[in-house]
């Protein structure tokens, strides 16, 4: 590893440490107790929001209509543009929500996915240890599902499920969505930051390789399909392609950020669009 490497991992790990010393009562929350959660079959389904008001109002409709029994949905705010964030705040007040807003996250100077992981692991820290759901999920602000849920149910057979990323012989669950049983993680390291390991670079999510996947048997479980799907002509991923997960569950409408730049403002034909993924027919 080269000293320059070193350096950048080292004033990550320490702008993270220094993240991760803010305390949720010293924030502002909404809607959110973080003790203990009493019922043995409850998840927690968190979603990290980053400057866009008008999917958390629409994901948080479709959680509504497709997740069944106890769960509680929470939005960690992650934006940057306090206008934004206070339209998220407003409806997750509106809609009953949990709602979280984060102190200002430094971790964008290194990248949106350092920045990403920091908020995850500050959520596990402060929310999940506290709540200790039976198991929790972590979604994107622009994934919905469009057919009804029962993560618990998969995670009583396996302690993840997600969407399986694979590189040079390591493997890791998507930051867009994975889930978690909590008691397995008890006395493991839960990270979510970017790793290079043996020059093979793991996105956000890949952090967990060490501690938590390497001790897992890949071939004997379960993972979320997915495929990409146009659903107008081109063929940019950020522009004209949602991703499909779990035969078609979870829609993805990806760069609800717009951090690339597109032609479209996809939020305008989204409605529509999940509308048509809702009649689609699972085959058995």
């Amino acid at each position: 590893m080269t000293v320059r490497r070193i350096i950048f991992r080292a004033a990550v790990r320490v702008s993270e440490w220094l993240f991760l010393q803010r305390k949720i009562k010293s924030l502002y929350h909404y809607n959110l107790s973080v003790e203990n959660v009493r019922d043995a079959n409850h998840l927690d389904l968190i979603t990290i929001a980053y400057n866009n008001p008008r999917v958390i109002e629409l994901q948080s409709r479709y959680i509504v209509k497709y997740f069944g029994g106890a769960f509680t949905h929470i939005v960690v705010d992650n934006s940057t543009d306090s206008a934004r964030a206070e339209s998220i705040r407003a409806i997750c007040e509106r809609n009953g929500t949990g709602y979280v807003k984060l102190h200002k996250n430094r971790m964008n100077i290194f990248s949106g996915s350092y920045s990403h992981a920091a908020a995850v692991n500050w959520t596990y820290h402060h929310i999940i240890k506290a709540r200790k759901p039976f198991g929790f999920g972590i979604i994107d602000h622009d994934i919905f599902p469009v057919r009804p849920m029962d993560i618990i149910t998969i995670l009583k057979t396996q302690p993840v499920y997600g969407v399986r990323r694979s590189r040079n012989g390591f493997w890791y669950l998507s930051a867009i969505i994975s889930f978690f049983r909590t008691d397995f993680l008890k006395d493991k390291k839960f990270d979510f930051m970017p790793v290079t390991l043996q020059n093979t670079y793991l996105d956000s999510g890949g952090g967990n390789w060490s501690s938590i996947y390497s001790h897992l048997d890949e071939k004997g479980m379960r993972f979320m399909s997915e495929k990409m799907e146009n659903f107008r002509e081109g063929s940019l991923r950020h522009q004209d392609q949602v991703e499909l997960f779990d035969d078609a569950g979870w829609v993805h409408s990806i760069n609800a950020s717009y951090w690339k730049k597109i032609d479209i403002v996809k939020e305008d034909i989204l409605e529509e669009l999940l509308r048509k993924y809702e009649t689609v027919e699972v085959s058995s």
